[in-house]
């Protein structure tokens, strides 16, 4: 029934086609010079579309295999720069181990999930809260030193207060000579060393370390490194100069003092 409906309805066209076909046989048999040469123009048309056809059909088989390498160099890309990510947490990681079986503190690891800084203002967020036994004033170290101290803490975050915050201080003293100071920053890169009196032995290249005096902070934790040291004529103080041990700006894993073993 649909056949017999197509041909109805095309049956004109069919006849068309069909007679075009024969007429197509015939001429292609004879074997008349004129006739030889339209077969020669018919092939040469038909060879030189078909090459079009070739081109445009090569063209877009390209055009398919350089998205499909594109999107394949992309997962590639992503996939090294997700292993390399993990190589460097490894690497952090390692190092803060390393440091927790070195010392005889007490340290619990907690993650980075927020900053915050506004003004003279630095402070961090972490993963980390009551339920994990974590107080107030709790101080905050990496390998490299002295990060800070937990000042508020909710049920599972705590926000930490930085070295670098114009409301945190802190016992210090030279590694080297003993000289103590108080160590504070006023902003910039810097911390500055206070209450060093003009005759005390504070060199360029000393490191400075938390003197344990206090309740918070215990001793011998790196603070900085003097990187300055001068004289106001009217003043009684030295004027010192402390980079800080901790590259707060690649912040993102830190180890909790909770007590001494």
């Amino acid at each position: 029934m649909k056949f017999d409906r197509f041909y109805n309805l095309y049956k004109d066209h069919l006849i068309f086609l069909l007679l075009i076909f024969i007429s197509l046989i015939l001429i292609f048999s004879n074997n008349n010079r004129q006739i030889e040469y339209l077969k020669l123009w018919v092939v040469g048309v038909f060879g030189f579309y078909q090459n079009e056809w070739k081109a445009v059909y090569d063209y877009i088989a390209l055009k398919e295999e350089n998205e499909r390498l594109l999107r394949e160099n992309t997962r590639l890309a992503l996939e090294v720069s997700a292993m390399n990510e993990m190589r460097l947490e490894n690497e952090r990681l390692r190092n803060l181990i390393g440091f927790k079986q070195q010392s005889k503190l007490k340290l619990l690891a907690a993650k980075v999930i927020g900053k915050h800084k506004k003004g003279f203002i630095n402070d961090i967020i972490l993963n980390v809260g009551i339920s994990d036994s974590i107080k107030k004033n709790m101080p905050l170290v990496i390998a490299s030193g002295l990060v800070g101290k937990i000042y508020q803490v909710g049920k599972r975050r705590a926000s930490a207060q930085l070295l670098i915050d114009q409301n945190f201080c802190v016992s210090s003293i030279d590694q080297r000579s003993r000289v103590r100071g108080i160590i504070a920053w006023k902003g910039g890169e810097f911390c500055v060393m206070n209450e060093v009196p003009k005759r005390s032995d504070v060199r360029i290249g000393d490191w400075v370390v938390t003197s344990g005096y206090g309740e918070i902070f215990p001793p011998g934790l790196k603070i900085g490194k003097i990187i300055k040291v001068s004289e106001s004529p009217r003043g009684l103080f030295k004027e010192i100069l402390v980079k800080p041990a901790v590259d707060f700006n690649r912040l993102e894993e830190v180890l909790i003092i909770t007590g001494v073993e």
